[in-house]
């Protein structure tokens, strides 16, 4: 008898033989389905973007798992939105390639299988991060052959003419001179000084946060006077190199501003993630904020952080990604500053200040309207107006009587309020701390068409300790920004290095001058988009920086707590 038919013959004769077979080829089934087919039913995942910055018409690759050999009905999220079928360049269980559209913008990116939805990477639009490009070697450097008119007052428009200046703006700056004492090194050999320091001690790029670009091309530039800008050597700054500095006269007859007395700061902010439970279909980022610079505060480094951030200075914060899994141990994410500021001085003439109409209409309409920090069209704001002014008109007087108002008749709380009170609660209890200062007179400022910030960020002491403060600025045309401080102002105290401490008269003292011990964080509110508009975000109120979202989550069954430290001083020089 052969094999075969010795193999039949007991397979018909032994239950035990047939029993074991089925058992055995069930195993066998429940292998290979396991195997085969357990990684096709699991949900897809991202474990690299490139690049995480990009422009419409530019290559992104996703590499991961689980994404299937075919697209079918999968698709590629970005903020929310599903791409069209033409943004595929390929598709592979392990890597899609995708050309990003017209439309694209910044937000969470996801893939999404019939076995669900990937973990989130986030994504920024190029054309708004501070992402410098390559230079162009083979182009030649800019050439500044005039300014028109000759004597520009500041803030006011001016056209140059020359050459080599790029059909389009991109990251290029133009640079005025400005009047500040020079930074100091501790101990004469201190690395964070360098050229480049030396540079911003002697110059003053112009403002975007003040709409100062207004037209670039190829042969001619038109940008506003930026502020705090005197007489003096310009420049143009472009990825093909700088251009030789022109002299450049402004028409100083409102007065100017000098820089005084420089102080550097290393400063340190962050945040604690603890009893995180975020799946890979989830994703939590952090919106830290980034100091701003200003002519006042012109350098800012980030020069350490724990974590990586996905963007650093995007929109004015950093943005962090929790990890996905983070486990429940507390995770810091945290930013070292280092920080140059000044104390701004002023000289006004009033009788010689512009007109309103000299104003740059962008920057006057931006901060004239009311906010979600700033209740400038509420009646009981322009009751109290019309009581302290009367019928002034004059900007720089209105400015003066309502400071004056606040200085004489309001009280300061010693320390700042907790809980979610109402900044128009100082104009009925007359009394409140120094948020309610700034936001009030900046609101009543608004109300009267005079373009003001609140501005916020911490006051150091003597003693290096921080706290959270805040501040305002108001625009006069021809002139530029006017630092006022009604809270010291007011009375409130603090430890200062202010030699003449004995004479010294903070209320005229803090209207038109600032000093070094003022690091800004926030300039007016800074009003944020969630990168879906399904994403839950958390605001925190009356704090270091002035924005609407702090925290975005995205997915399900997300749980974490999270704990914001105000900023501290590690060190001063």
């Amino acid at each position: 008898m052969n094999f075969s038919s010795s193999f039949s013959y007991f397979f018909r004769k032994s239950p035990l033989l047939r029993a074991a077979l089925w058992a055995a080829f069930a195993l066998l089934f429940t292998g290979i389905s396991f195997f085969g087919g357990g990684r096709r039913n699991s949900c897809p995942e991202i474990t690299e973007l490139k690049p995480t910055v990009g422009a419409p018409g530019d290559t992104v690759v996703i590499n991961g798992r689980g994404f299937g050999d075919t697209r079918d009905t999968s698709s590629v999220d970005f903020g929310g939105n599903s791409l069209t079928a033409r943004s595929y360049l390929s598709w592979a269980d392990d890597q899609i390639k995708i050309v990003l559209p017209p439309n694209i913008q910044d937000g969470f990116v996801t893939v999404r299988t019939r076995q669900g939805r990937s973990n989130a990477a986030f994504f920024a639009n190029s054309t708004a991060a501070p992402i410098a490009r390559a230079p162009d070697k083979s182009a030649v450097t800019p050439v500044i052959m005039g300014f028109t008119p000759e004597n520009p007052l500041p803030g006011g428009a001016v056209v140059i003419n020359g050459m080599n200046f790029g059909s389009v703006r991109d990251k290029s700056l133009v640079f005025f001179s400005v009047q500040r004492e020079e930074l100091r090194q501790n101990g004469g050999g201190n690395s964070s000084f360098n050229e480049e320091s030396l540079e911003y001690s002697s110059f003053i790029p112009c403002s975007e946060d003040d709409f100062d670009y207004e037209y670039w091309s190829d042969t001619e530039i038109r940008v506003r006077i930026p502020d705090g800008a005197v007489s003096g050597a310009a420049y143009v700054q472009t990825a093909r190199g700088k251009s030789a500095e022109v002299f450049v006269k402004i028409d100083m007859k409102a007065g100017g501003k000098k820089f005084l007395s420089p102080k550097t700061y290393l400063v340190q902010s962050s945040v604690d993630i603890d009893d995180a439970m975020n799946g890979k279909d989830s994703a939590i980022i952090l919106r830290c904020p980034y100091p701003r610079t200003s002519s006042a505060q012109p350098i800012v480094r980030l020069t350490a952080s724990n974590y990586e951030p996905v963007l650093s200075d995007y929109q004015h914060t950093s943005i962090y990604q929790v990890p996905p899994d983070a486990g429940t141990e507390k995770k810091r994410f945290s930013q070292d500053f280092m920080i140059s500021v000044y104390e701004t001085r002023t000289e006004i003439t009033a009788a010689r200040l512009g007109k309103k109409d000299g104003i740059n209409p962008a920057l006057y309409a931006a901060a004239v309207r009311p906010d979600s920090c700033v209740p400038s069209d509420n009646e009981a704001v322009r009751t109290l107006l019309a009581d302290i002014i009367g019928d002034e008109r004059s900007a720089y007087k209105i400015a003066l009587l309502v400071y004056g108002y606040m200085t004489d008749v309001l009280t300061p709380f010693t320390t700042a309020k907790s809980g979610s009170s109402s900044p128009l609660d100082l104009i009925k209890t007359k009394k409140g701390d120094a948020y309610d200062f700034a936001v009030i007179f900046t609101a009543l400022l608004r109300a009267a068409g005079i373009p003001a910030l609140p501005d916020s960020g911490i006051l150091v002491g003597t003693d290096m300790t921080a706290k959270n403060h805040w501040w305002s600025e108001f625009y006069l045309s021809g002139f530029g920004w006017v630092p006022v401080d009604a809270a010291l102002g007011a009375g409130l105290a603090y430890h200062g290095w202010q030699k003449d401490a004995e004479d010294f008269d903070a209320k005229k003292y803090y209207f038109g001058n600032l000093d070094a011990q003022h690091i800004l964080f926030s300039r007016g509110w800074n009003e944020i988009k969630p990168s879906a508009p399904q994403n839950r975000t958390v605001t925190r109120q009356h704090t270091f920086a002035l924005q609407s979202i702090w925290e975005e989550a995205s997915g399900k069954d997300i749980k974490y707590s999270s704990y914001w430290a105000d900023p501290v001083v590690t060190g001063v020089y």
